[in-house]
């Protein structure tokens, strides 16, 4: 018999109770225990963000006095225009939370200026990776930073409606950006969409494999999958994908044929 699953809980010298499981299973339970703290811990604070004005995340170790000596000045010169150092903390946070005015898609390619659609996308696709995270980059006041930072505060819109509306209002707002410009593409190229697709749900799909691939590129500049090739085809393929799930000849149902767009991934 087991003696691990049938031996009741020791008491030790000094009364306590000991956990009956072995060394290793033990410090397996209180890790999963603390990771489970630690979710109920953001799921609290989301709770006070909500009730009252408070930085979370990264915002919340933002020093007034630091960032004034950037510029050769004292914590005045920042409480002196926001009042206090929660209050400056707050104003930042909310301004990475809604970076509407660079948050556009920036210039996409000429439409005019490619063979075909699939060129077209090809490059559209290679232009959102450029605009997303590097790994290794420095620090900059560009929309791929802070997009960035704004993923040190993501765990708490799990419960803060603070959070989560800003949020998801900007991407709202990119994939409104998108359905446009996919539209004049295929439109431009005389294409149509094929039977049960919707412009809305392939710029909803693009806007999704964006973000998902700039998450890869937070961590790496290289594909995935193929490590001598740069992270940027793996948006460009993926978008290739999509693309030819969506659209079609007006002709007939017919597959786009192989365009310049995927020989440069050859």
């Amino acid at each position: 018999m087991d003696r691990r699953t049938t031996e009741p809980p020791q008491d030790d010298d000094r009364g306590r109770r000991r956990s009956p499981l072995p060394r290793d299973d033990a410090r397996r339970r209180y890790l999963e225990m603390g990771a489970l703290a630690a979710l109920e811990q953001i799921r609290h604070d989301a709770g006070d963000l909500d009730r009252d004005a408070m930085a979370v995340g990264p915002f919340a170790r933002l020093d007034a006095s630091a960032v004034a000596a950037r510029d050769g000045k004292t914590r005045g010169a920042i409480t002196n225009l926001f009042g206090s150092q929660l209050a400056y903390q707050v104003r930042t946070m909310g301004m990475a939370l809604d970076a509407a005015e660079i948050s556009g898609l920036a210039d996409w390619p000429p439409l005019a200026a490619f063979p075909d659609a699939e060129a077209w996308v090809a490059a559209f696709f290679a232009a959102q990776s450029a605009r997303g995270p590097t790994h290794g980059a420095a620090p900059s006041m560009s929309y791929a930073s802070l997009w960035a930072l704004w993923l040190g505060v993501l765990p708490y819109g799990l419960w803060s409606e603070r959070i989560a509306a800003p949020s998801m209002e900007e991407f709202g707002r990119r994939v409104a950006q998108l359905e446009a410009v996919l539209a004049e593409a295929v439109a431009h190229f005389g294409l149509t969409l094929r039977d049960g697709a919707t412009l809305a749900d392939l710029a909803c799909a693009s806007a999704s494999l964006i973000e998902g691939v700039w998450l890869n590129q937070c961590l790496s500049a290289t594909h995935p999958r193929e490590p001598d090739r740069p992270a940027s085809e793996a948006m460009v393929r993926a978008g290739l994908m999509l693309w030819r799930g969506a659209v079609r000849h007006r002709s007939g149902n017919v597959q786009p044929t192989e365009s310049s767009g995927e020989q440069d991934l050859a």
